[in-house]
């Protein structure tokens, strides 16, 4: 009997297949060049992934937080199937929830597109409707496992009950912590780390590893 309760998504690189989210924002600000040294530096081990997003974070200082929203469809590709798989999960009583690094103004909409029961990201400061270069929280690894173990406490869910899905060394804390792990077109960071190994451009792919 299947006893999942909980599916944990990551967002960039697990949803989000095209690019990553403060990427995104790099680009809809016209600093293509400048995102992409900071990221040749991160690949070179010169910084982390984390001091990296605080670089970034000021590549789109004055951005527009509407634009996010205006422009996605346009610039973002999603993984197939996303919404099939949400009905799906929600018509079988499992609570479905997007735990991400990037910034919350991005897995917002996502949320909203999707109905997700709860949305966690990454605070990037805004005032007056722009962006200010500031990150006030950034979740990192072990911020996005405490935001899946607090939602798990609020609604009395074990984590041997969740099923994550990620891609990267950002989800490693939550696949050590959750009952079954699922590397969606992973990392090679996460060898090792995950139950389920999985390269496809249909979310449908994972449902029969949640329900067997």
């Amino acid at each position: 009997m299947n006893k999942t309760k909980t599916v944990c998504f990551d967002m960039d690189g697990t949803l989000i297949t095209n690019t990553n989210s403060v990427e995104y924002l790099c680009f809809l600000s016209g600093k293509a060049d400048e995102v992409g040294a900071v990221e040749n530096r991160e690949k070179q081990d010169e910084i982390s992934w984390i001091e990296a997003d605080y670089i970034k974070a000021k590549l789109f200082t004055g951005l527009e937080v509407k634009r996010i929203e205006k422009e996605f469809e346009k610039h973002i590709i999603l993984i197939n199937n996303i919404e099939k798989v949400i009905n799906e999960l929600k018509n079988n009583g499992i609570l479905v929830i997007l735990v991400t690094a990037g910034p919350v103004q991005v897995a917002d909409i996502l949320g909203k597109m999707f109905k997700f029961d709860k949305i966690y990201g990454s605070i990037y400061e805004v005032e007056n409707g722009t962006f200010t270069g500031k990150i006030l929280n950034h979740l990192g690894d072990s911020g996005k496992l405490d935001s899946l173990e607090s939602f798990c406490n609020e609604h009395d869910i074990k984590l041997e009950d969740v099923v994550s899905i990620g891609d990267s060394a950002s989800d490693i804390k939550i696949f050590e912590k959750s009952g079954k792990s699922i590397a969606l077109n992973y990392s090679k960071k996460l060898f090792g780390r995950a139950d389920v190994y999985m390269t496809t451009n249909d979310l449908l792919d994972i449902m029969k590893h949640i329900f067997e």
